[in-house]
């Protein structure tokens, strides 16, 4: 398994932006946004930041709300004055349970307001919904999971597997999908435990569908046990912070 996220090819014609002078965090915050599948690019000030956005502009900017020197209120202001970066969204990350970091959020009409410690799903959300023509929910991680359809165990040697989990469904690669809207009842084991669930088709790929289709079919979980839920959120969080946690 690996920590990286399921969504496509790193977007190589734009960037994310992420500014905060404590080094631990910059670097957890863009390896984050690595897996999430964006470039990123980093600085400390925000002098630096806005020299940055000078060169090359971003999509999106992630900062702290407390800078040295200037704030993040700040920068997004002065953003503002230049006519290439005036509707930049910008992403403030402030202290927890800090109300008048909120509202100086809101009043300087910031995309999103992320309290810390910042969550993994709470960063995605806020990044896929500022940037992304269909934003996603729920982040999906790449794995290798044996799965049971219908109590049938799918054939792992030829491949058969879940190959990406998000916490409401995933997919299941095979070479026999079955239709869209059939309902299945699945069971797939993480770390030792094993998860039945109820769930329905909401598309299908066969084998010669195209040259880069993978063959097999996506799945929302409509029966899921909350602990189980629960249990598939962990894994999936631990699976994108590994190493950088």
């Amino acid at each position: 398994m690996t920590g990286s996220v399921s969504n496509g090819q790193i977007k190589t014609k734009r960037y994310i932006l992420t500014v905060s002078s404590k080094v631990d965090e910059l670097f957890f915050y863009s390896m984050l946004l690595q897996r999430f599948a964006y470039r990123v690019c980093t600085a400390n000030t925000t002098g630096q930041a806005l020299e940055m956005a000078s060169v090359a502009v971003p999509a999106l900017v992630v900062a702290d709300l407390f800078l040295p020197g200037m704030s993040g209120v700040d920068l997004m202001r002065l953003l503002r004055q230049d006519p290439r970066t005036a509707s930049l969204p910008v992403i403030f990350l402030i202290p927890a349970d800090d109300k008048i970091a909120e509202m100086r959020c809101a009043a300087a009409n910031a995309a999103a307001c992320i309290q810390k410690p910042v969550l993994a799903e709470t960063l995605y959300r806020a990044v896929q919904a500022a940037l992304e023509v269909t934003p996603r929910a729920n982040i999906r991680v790449p794995t290798r999971l044996s799965v049971t359809v219908n109590n049938v165990t799918l054939d792992s040697i030829e491949g058969e597997c879940t190959s990406v989990l998000s916490e409401h469904g995933m997919y299941v690669r095979t070479l026999k999908p079955y239709d869209r809207n059939d309902e299945l009842s699945v069971t797939l084991t993480i770390n030792g435990r094993r998860i039945a669930a109820g769930a329905k088709v909401l598309y299908s790929h066969r084998f010669g569908d195209g040259p880069f289709v993978e063959p097999g079919m996506g799945l929302r979980f409509i029966r899921l046990a909350p602990e189980d839920h629960e249990f598939i959120r962990q894994f999936i969080r631990n699976e994108v912070t590994s190493g950088i946690a």
